[in-house]
């Protein structure tokens, strides 16, 4: 498995933007544990190399949210990603295998700041290391040739803002891949951002767009729209409702572009933490940090990706 850094991996917690570097972790099998973290397995890949594994293939990244330091990050990442890439032993007899992706790539970026009152001035950090992701996509020498994204909370406005410049690069020569699907779950961002015109060419690039929300999120209920009102306050060309996406759901304009390649479903039970494995607090009969309600994520993940039949209805969307 491999593993995208965007943060200075010497430290777990406080690590700066740094240029994107990539990880292999492995061996990634049934056995894995991924508590405590597997730091032995973690090693760095010189890009120089040939990434056979990644190379033309359809990679989707998971990217973390707000306040997750680096053990956190590739343990509940990489938990995510084994069972989807069909590497896991969940549970007997349940299978989470994704066969529409050819590899999971969970990636780390520096949003683990401590206190709450850090939240609205991660916006310069986040530009920084989406624009050191778009350079990675678009220059590597042997990257995929088609990607999709899971995000969780605030790692939804890391991949807008990675997507905005992947698809409108900066220098010559880069190679810009197909933009498949994204899975916004929890997602930290204004309920209406799909049709803000600073994401447009991001919007316009994704073939399929999935927003899993959760009106019993309660700290995108409480904490998100003051962490926002000081963000229009901190930034230039930073707008949007108190409203959070991850919350309530989307709000699209009629004639909206995202109308045609957007599905909602609503995970109404699940608070903010709930969506994503976690492996440092194990739960009774699941392993490595899964729950009822991170596998229920889990499998519809896998029926998005896989273009089966959903196990949970999609919403309308007015």
């Amino acid at each position: 498995m491999l593993v995208v850094s965007l943060r200075d991996m010497a430290v777990d917690n406080g690590g700066a933007v740094t240029p994107a570097t990539v990880w292999r972790l492995q061996p990634v099998e049934a056995a894995t544990a991924w508590s405590p973290p597997p730091a032995q397995l973690l090693s760095h890949v010189d890009m120089a190399d040939p990434l056979a594994d990644i190379a033309g293939a359809h990679v989707c990244f998971i990217v973390h949210g707000f306040n997750v330091d680096r053990d956190g990050g590739y343990t509940e990442l990489g938990a995510l990603a084994q069972e989807l890439e069909g590497g896991g032993a969940l549970l007997p007899g349940e299978d989470l295998t994704t066969t529409a992706v050819n590899a999971f790539a969970p990636v780390l970026w520096p949003g683990d700041w401590i206190l709450p009152i850090n939240y609205p001035f991660l916006l310069g950090d986040i530009r920084k290391a989406a624009q050191n992701f778009a350079d990675l996509v678009n220059h590597s020498p042997t990257g995929p040739s088609r990607i999709s994204f899971v995000t969780h909370s605030m790692g939804a406005r890391v991949v807008l803002e990675t997507v905005q410049r992947i698809v409108t690069p900066r220098s010559a020569g880069a190679k810009i891949p197909i933009v498949d699907t994204v899975v916004f779950t929890a997602a930290a961002v204004s309920d209406d951002v799909l049709d803000d015109a600073t994401y447009a060419a991001a919007v316009g690039a994704f073939r399929r767009i999935v927003v899993l929300s959760s009106v019993a999120d309660e700290t995108l209920r409480w904490a998100f729209p003051a962490g926002e009102a000081v963000e229009r306050a901190l930034w230039f060309n930073d707008r949007g409702d108190d409203t959070a996406l991850g919350r309530d759901g989307p709000k699209l304009k009629p004639n909206s572009p995202a109308r045609s390649k957007i599905s909602w479903y609503s995970m109404d039970t699940l608070d903010h933490s709930q969506y994503l494995p976690r492996p440092s607090e194990p739960t009774p009969g699941f392993v490595n940090g899964w729950s009822a309600k991170s596998l229920d994520v889990a499998r519809l993940a896998q029926a998005i990706f896989d273009d089966t039949p959903t196990p949970v209805p999609a919403k309308a969307i007015s």
